[in-house]
C-alpha cells in the first residue's frame, strides 16, 4: 500500500472552494432554466399580440380617408388577440356621417367588430370597405386623424391630467374651458378632475384672484351651513379653541407643515417641538398619553395578524413597529420608570410621538380632557410666539384672513376639519363645498387645479381619485376616450364604456356622447346594462350574439330604430 500523504491546507480550501461556486453555478443555472420556463407563455403571447398588431398597420402613402361614405364589411371574419373575441359571416353596411349602437356582451364579439369597422383589426376573411376603397388601404396617419377608436386603458405620459388628455392631439386645436369640460363631463372624467382640483393647492402670487375669492367663499360657506342646519359637520378652525377633528400634534402646529421639518413622524423628534414641550410642561403628560395609547393598542389589536386591514386602518403605529411597543408596554408600567439616558429618550420620543398622533374623536380612549385641552392650545400659542426665523418657512400657519398655500382648496374653503362622529357627514359637507364653489363662480378653477395635477405612467389605483399621481384603471378607460373626443375625428367607435352600475347613468353618458357627435359618425358599444327604451333612437342597430351578427328581437328593433 502507498503511504499516506499529507493533505496540502492550501489545496483543500482550493478544492472546497471550487466546489462551492460549482454549487452556486448548478443553482444559478437551475433558477434561469425555471425563469425561462415561467417566461414562456408570457413571451408567446406577447409575441402573438405584436403579430395582430402589425396587422392593424395601414400602408404609409395610400389614399386619403373621405368625409363621408357607406362604410361596409363584406364576408368579414376576424380574431382580436387583444380581447380573445372572433367574429365571422359578417355583411353589413353603414352610411357615414351616422350614429350606430352595437349590441352584444362580453365575448360576444361586438368589440371585435367595433374594432374591424375602426380599421383596427385587420379582417382574416372578406373586406371592409369605406366609400368604396379598402380600409387597409388608407393612409395609416390619415385614418387615424379621421376614423378614432376607444378601446380600453390609455397608455399615460409624464405630465398633467390636461396633457395626458391632449396626448395626440393638434395643440393649436385644444378646446376651450367650458368644452374640455364638457369632455370632462361625456367621458366621466369631471368628478376624478374635480376631486383632484379640491386636492390642489392654491399659489396666491400665480392666482392672486382665485386666492381673496376663495378666503372670501368661507364666510359663504359658514352661512349656507347654518342655513341647512348642517354647521355641525364642520369644526372651524380657531386659535383660541382646541379642535377636536384634528389630532395633538395638528393642534399645537395649528397650521400645515412645508416640508420635511414638522412632518407628522418627525414631529416629535424635532428639538424645537421637545423645547415648546418642556417649556409647557407636557412632557410628561404627553409619555403618559403615548404609554396608555401603546398598551390599549397591544391589548384591542392582540388577535390580529400584522397585515389585517383593521391594524391599518385604526393603529397609531404601523406594524413593523408592533414587536417594539410590544416590549416597552411590557418593561415599563408607567411613565415615571422609563429609562435614563439614550435608550429611554428614545422611548420616550417613541411615546410622544404616539401622544402627538393621538385624536380623541378618532380613537376615543378617554386621554384628553377640557382642562388638557387648554394646555394644549397654550402650546400652541408658545408655538407660533417662540418660532425662530429659520423655521418660519417650515409651517403655513392657519389664518382666516388669507389663503393657507400649504392647504388644499377644500380646506382653505371650509377653514375647519369635518366631523368623524357624525355619519354622512363627509359626502354631505362634499355636496355644499361643490355647491358654493359653483355659486361663487370658482368651479372653472377647481376644474383646472384638477387637470394641472400630475399623473405618473406607471401607477394605477383602484379607487376613483387615488393619490396626486396614481391613476385608477376605470380612469383611464375614461382619458382614452377624452383623447378621442379632443382630436375631433369624422368617425369615432368606442368598443368599451365606463362599467356603469346604474342603467340612467349609462344612458345619460351616452345622451351627452352623442349630442357631443351630432352631425358626425360614432359608433358605439351598448352596455349590457343601458336601459334601450332611454336611448334615443340610432340610425341603425347591430346585435352580435355568439361571434356573428343576428337579426335584432322585435322588441328591442321598435325601441332603437330611427322614427
Amino acid at each position: 500500500n502507498a503511504p499516506a500523504r499529507d493533505v496540502d491546507p492550501a489545496a483543500l480550501v482550493a478544492a472546497a472552494g471550487a466546489f462551492a461556486i460549482a454549487a452556486i453555478l448548478i443553482a444559478l443555472s437551475l433558477n434561469l432554466w425555471r425563469l425561462r420556463e415561467g417566461l414562456k407563455p408570457v413571451f408567446g403571447e406577447t409575441a402573438r399580440t405584436i403579430a395582430s398588431l402589425q396587422g392593424r398597420r395601414g400602408r404609409k402613402g395610400g389614399l386619403a380617408v373621405p368625409r363621408s361614405g357607406d362604410l361596409a364589411a363584406h364576408g368579414v371574419g376576424a380574431y382580436d388577440a387583444a380581447t380573445g373575441e372572433r367574429l365571422s359571416g359578417v355583411d353589413l353596411t353603414l352610411a357615414m356621417p351616422s350614429h350606430v349602437a352595437i349590441i352584444g356582451g362580453r365575448g360576444s364579439g361586438a368589440r371585435v367588430l367595433a374594432a374591424i369597422l375602426a380599421g383596427q383589426v385587420a379582417p382574416t376573411a372578406g373586406s371592409v370597405t369605406y366609400a368604396g376603397h379598402d380600409l387597409g388601404g388608407f393612409d395609416a396617419a390619415d385614418r387615424a386623424r379621421r376614423i378614432a377608436f376607444a378601446a380600453g386603458e390609455a397608455i399615460l405620459v409624464e405630465g398633467s391630467l390636461r396633457a395626458n388628455i391632449l396626448y395626440g392631439a393638434d395643440p393649436a386645436a385644444a378646446p376651450d374651458q367650458p368644452a374640455f369640460v364638457e369632455i370632462l363631463r361625456i367621458t366621466g372624467l369631471d368628478a376624478f378632475a374635480y376631486a383632484r382640483g379640491l386636492l390642489g393647492r392654491v399659489d396666491p402670487v400665480a392666482a392672486p384672484d382665485f386666492a381673496r375669492a376663495l378666503v372670501a367663499a368661507r364666510v359663504t360657506m359658514r352661512a349656507v351651513l347654518r342655513a341647512e342646519g348642517a354647521e355641525r359637520l364642520v369644526e372651524p378652525f380657531d386659535p383660541a379653541r382646541y379642535n377636536h377633528q384634528a389630532t395633538v400634534g395638528e393642534n399645537i402646529l395649528f397650521g400645515e407643515p412645508v416640508g420635511p421639518t414638522f412632518a407628522p413622524k418627525r414631529l416629535a423628534r424635532h428639538p424645537y417641538m421637545r423645547a415648546v414641550l418642556e417649556a409647557e410642561d407636557l412632557v410628561r403628560p404627553l409619555t403618559e398619553i403615548g404609554l396608555a395609547v401603546a398598551r390599549s393598542t397591544v391589548e384591542i389589536f392582540a388577535e390580529l395578524p400584522n397585515d389585517h386591514p383593521l391594524f391599518d386602518a385604526f393603529s397609531l403605529f404601523p406594524a413593523d413597529e408592533r414587536g417594539y411597543f410590544e416590549d416597552l408596554v411590557v418593561r415599563q408600567p408607567s411613565a415615571v420608570a422609563l429609562r435614563r439616558g439614550p435608550a429611554g429618550q428614545r422611548d420616550r420620543e417613541r411615546l410622544i410621538g404616539l401622544a402627538l398622533r393621538y385624536s380623541e374623536t378618532r380613537h376615543r380612549f378617554g386621554l384628553i380632557d377640557p382642562a388638557f385641552e387648554e394646555r394644549l392650545v397654550a402650546a400652541r400659542q408658545s408655538f407660533a410666539r417662540m418660532l425662530p426665523s429659520y423655521l418660519a418657512a417650515a409651517v403655513e400657519f392657519y389664518d382666516p384672513t388669507r389663503i393657507n398655500p400649504a392647504a388644499s382648496v377644500e380646506e382653505n374653503l371650509l377653514f375647519g376639519r369635518v366631523s368623524q362622529g357624525e355619519a354622512g357627514a363627509e359626502p354631505r359637507v362634499r355636496a355644499i363645498v361643490r355647491r358654493v364653489l359653483t355659486e361663487e363662480g370658482l368651479e372653472a378653477s377647481v376644474y383646472r387645479l384638477g387637470l394641472e395635477s400630475r399623473v405618473e405612467p406607471g401607477s394605477a389605483g383602484t379607487g376613483s381619485v387615488a393619490g396626486e399621481g396614481a391613476i385608477p384603471v376605470e380612469t383611464r378607460i375614461a382619458i382614452d376616450l377624452a383623447r378621442c373626443l379632443i382630436r375631433q375625428p369624422d368617425i369615432v367607435v368606442v368598443a368599451i364604456l365606463l362599467d356603469e352600475r346604474k342603467p340612467a347613468e349609462i344612458a345619460a353618458r351616452i345622451t351627452r356622447l352623442r349630442a357631443a357627435r351630432a352631425g358626425r359618425g360614432l359608433v358605439v358599444c351598448v352596455p349590457d346594462a343601458a336601459d334601450l327604451a332611454a336611448l334615443d333612437p340610432f340610425d341603425a342597430v347591430i346585435a352580435v350574439e355568439n361571434s356573428t351578427v343576428v337579426p335584432l328581437q322585435p322588441d328591442a328593433a321598435r325601441m332603437l330604430e330611427p322614427a
